[in-house]
């Protein structure tokens, strides 16, 4: 059994750090940058939404291609690391081009956008895919593969929260020093792009590929149903999918600070309250794995947040305080649910060798961040369409039904996601003993072929 190394482990974690600081810098900042400081009219908003849209759509759809595609991929350096190093300037480039939309008129800023923004996803999706697939085959040991996963998710967490917090303040300096707005922003998403792309190279050049798989080259057709035969990827990607209340506070956070609690600066402390909660159970899941399966944790995980889900609707929000509370607890669980999502991924990818003699971490990690995006599509559409129903506008008074509304959504709305979402995990076949099992026989088979 190939075991990881210090310097593999923290370097592959910083990696993730540097992806999070461009990500997160992209999709929060993003509208802000666009509405308030490049300027566009109602119209030209209806626009961009629609691109923003259809390039989510497509990006989704791409995660799969990208995953087929790593999974022909043989080279000196493994199937996954290269994409990992090729991407990286590319990535940095396009982050700063979006950040620079020219002086002209709207249709050109338009078109501008489009084509630079579509472009940014498709390179990013070309990154992410590998990274996370890596994060199966730098080492064979299944322990060690949760460790590798929290610390990545927590150093994420870390780099989710600083971007966060960090930006505004950082756009203003460079707006003082470069003499114009435009200007501070675009300074700050070169020195982001180049500080986080930098740190994701490590991903490449401090790792190495441990599963030197030469076997059966499946042809494309092949490797998209490799992801239909896969029957515990498909359970964890679809409890997963079932899951997506879990992301309602995060996609409407700020509105339902403003409706219920009367500001959407609110949001920062409730915001500041799921990081930090993340970071702590990112932590403690290999410790709290020494007791549980990764298969209970993902169902308690889901069971004891509908729970207090439940307890948050019926205490109200009348007690900021105490909902403050009930949000970190939400996020508690939600981070463990995260980890043990990502390393039962990997596993699935060890079940699937085991049984055809073939490894397809590009399509299984393709799932994973297909499997996001399409939590974040679902947790926007259910949240809209609750918004529509209680007939919400911002000419409109706040009405005691209006917040009661908003409260159902990140609340029961939740609770019933995470209830629906266990059913799935009860079928799911793999428990811990058997992954073991399966990997002390992969092993093995790996050296009697060298």
């Amino acid at each position: 059994m190939q075991k990881l190394s210090i310097k593999e482990k923290y370097s592959y974690a910083l990696a993730g750090f540097g992806q999070n600081i461009v990500i997160t810098f992209t999709t929060t900042f993003m509208l802000v940058y666009l509405y308030q400081t490049v300027g566009f009219t109602t119209r030209g908003i209806a626009t961009i939404t629609a691109i923003i849209t259809a390039a989510k759509i497509w990006d989704a759809i791409n995660d799969f291609f990208m995953g087929a595609i790593v999974d022909q991929t043989r080279s000196r350096w493994g199937k996954l690391r290269p994409y990992i190093l090729f991407s990286s300037i590319p990535i940095a480039i396009f982050t700063i081009l979006l950040f620079s939309v020219p002086k002209t008129i709207e249709i050109y800023k338009l078109i501008y956008f489009g084509v630079i923004y579509i472009l940014w996803g498709m390179i990013y999706t070309i990154a992410d895919v590998p990274f996370w697939g890596l994060s199966g085959i730098i080492t064979t040991d299944t322990k060690e593969r949760v460790s590798l996963i929290a610390i990545t998710r927590t150093l994420q967490s870390v780099g989710l929260a600083l971007t966060t917090l960090l930006t505004p303040y950082l756009v203003q300096w460079l707006s003082n020093v470069g003499g114009s707005r435009l200007m501070g922003w675009s300074l700050s998403a070169l020195i982001l792009s180049i500080f986080g792309m930098g740190l994701f190279t490590l991903a490449f050049f401090n790792t190495k590929e441990k599963i030197s798989f030469e076997g059966k080259h499946t042809s494309l057709s092949q490797t998209f149903k490799a992801i239909v035969k896969n029957i515990p990827l498909l359970l964890v990607l679809l409890a997963s999918a079932l899951s997506f209340g879990r992301n309602i506070i995060q996609v409407g956070g700020a509105v339902v600070a403003l409706i219920v609690f009367g500001d959407e600066k609110i949001f920062t402390i409730l915001g500041g309250a799921l990081i930090l909660s993340l970071i702590f159970s990112n932590l403690l899941t290999p410790f709290v794995l020494k007791f549980v399966t990764k298969k209970q944790l993902m169902i308690y995980s889901n069971i004891l947040s509908a729970l207090f889900y439940l307890i948050m609707f019926f205490v109200g929000y009348n007690n900021f305080i105490l909902f403050l509370i009930f949000i970190f607890i939400s996020g508690f669980f939600s981070g463990f649910f995260i980890v043990v999502l990502t390393a039962m991924i990997a596993d699935s990818v060890d079940y699937y060798e085991y049984k055809t003699d073939t490894r397809n971490e590009g399509i299984s990690f393709a799932g994973l961040t297909f499997i996001s995006k399409l939590m974040g599509a679902l947790a926007t559409m259910a949240f809209g369409a609750v918004i529509v129903a209680i007939g919400y506008s911002s000419n409109l008074p706040i009405t005691p039904k209006i917040k009661d509304g908003v409260f159902f959504s990140v609340t029961l709305l939740p609770a019933i996601s995470c209830i629906i979402g266990t059913i799935p995990l009860i079928f799911y076949p793999l428990t811990d003993d058997k992954i073991k099992q399966i990997s002390k026989e992969l092993d093995e088979k790996r050296n009697t072929v060298r």
